[in-house]
């Protein structure tokens, strides 16, 4: 019997930040559900080998270690770049550049590559833009998203992209929220607010903390700040949530992707920079307001139809009133989540369940005189 197809994930996992740990949970979860009877394996290439066992019982490869990505390469039939925001140059040129080297890495040894529900961007340096041109309208298939990574996309001349939903919307939630994740509440609403630092946001997340403690005293309701980078998003989280009076509740424990997914049921209305954040209030049906640091969580928050404020000229006064009006009208906008999460659920189901993946031992042979590279072993890999 020929072995199971050996499908090879990358993506920012095993940094500690919830929203890439979540798409990983969705991915895996699609392709479970999708699989139909073929025989499959999934490993990953992780920041974190031991946290990537820890979190998703799933073995990996160390992001960075030129012998593991070689012996990663080596035992995939394909390599899937799942979710996330990698090929950029916002944050660094290093993303770009290690998302589209490994990609060319593959494609070079014959390993089909297939990317799967990308941010396409920000790329602004002309040689990576050309670079990713060429590197992606080579792979297998390539879904973005949102539509402003569609037209980038189309603009560097790849053609076939499609437009799909994010990999969260498939994560499964855990059975229930753990002990003391919830603060007490008396049955009063809780606000869940998911903010993060950002250079030049001082002002717009003093205001974004004013904003939500005016709401949380005249709705008597609990503001939870809910980080999704650990310990980052810990550190300003604790300083706005200190600034409110009576103090509000910080979650500062880091908890599993299920966990987070049933966390964001629980709430009755949200604020987030955090992308994922947005995106796990959608599909629980909770109204809520972006504050937009990256294009990405603007896209998001206008596919929603959901209202949106940039960071750098936020007003308390004006995010306070969005809050405001939408927890007048909180059934009929819960209403409107729900039908949007199940169509971006039946998306990205649908393109998981279309994805030409391998369902055998089927790959090409290295290129000539490449020689079959030893696969690591149980102690190469987590």
């Amino acid at each position: 019997m020929a072995r199971p197809a050996h499908i090879l994930l990358c993506g920012y996992y095993g940094h500690r930040n919830a929203g890439d740990e979540i798409v990983l949970a969705g991915i895996l979860g699609g392709i479970a559900s999708e699989a139909d009877g073929r025989r499959y394996e999934v490993r990953a290439i992780s920041g974190s080998p031991e946290d990537t066992l820890d979190v998703h019982g799933l073995r990996s490869w160390r992001q960075f270690s030129p012998a593991g990505v070689t012996s990663a390469l080596a035992w995939a039939d394909c390599l899937v770049l799942g979710g996330g925001s990698l090929i950029q140059d916002a944050t660094s040129r290093r993303s770009a550049l290690y998302y589209l080297w490994l990609t060319r890495m593959a494609q070079a040894l014959g390993r089909p590559v297939f990317v799967w529900a990308q941010g396409f961007g920000p790329l602004t340096d002309p040689g990576l833009r050309r670079l990713a041109a060429r590197v992606l309208s080579r792979a297998g298939g390539v879904t973005v998203r949102d539509a402003r990574s569609l037209e980038d996309l189309q603009d560097l001349g790849v053609r076939g992209a499609v437009l799909t939903a994010d990999p969260a919307f498939l994560a499964p939630p855990a059975e229930h929220v753990g002990e003391g994740i919830l603060p007490a509440h008396g049955g009063a609403a809780v606000l869940g607010v998911a903010v993060r630092d950002w250079p030049g946001a001082d002002a717009g997340l003093a205001a974004v903390g004013q904003a939500c403690a005016q709401f949380a005293r005249e709705r008597s309701s609990v503001p939870l700040y809910i980080p999704f980078q650990h310990p980052n998003d810990v550190d300003v989280s604790s300083r706005l949530a200190a600034a409110c009076e009576p103090p509000a509740a910080v979650l500062r424990q880091r908890i599993s992707p299920g966990e987070m997914v049933r966390l964001f049921g629980e709430l009755d209305q949200a604020v987030g920079m955090r992308l994922h954040s947005l995106v796990l209030a959608a599909r629980a049906g909770v109204p809520f307001a972006g504050v937009s640091y990256d294009p990405k969580v603007r896209a998001f928050c206008d596919r929603a139809g959901m209202p949106c404020a940039a960071v750098e000229d936020i007003s308390p006064e004006k995010l306070a009133g969005i809050l405001l009006e939408q927890s007048g009208r909180r059934e009929e906008i819960s209403a409107g989540l729900r039908r949007f999460a199940g169509q971006q659920k039946q998306e990205i189901g649908e393109f998981v369940g279309e994805c030409p993946l391998p369902t055998r031992h089927s790959r090409p042979k290295d290129r000539a005189g490449d020689q079959p590279r030893q696969e690591r072993t149980e102690d190469d890999t987590q």
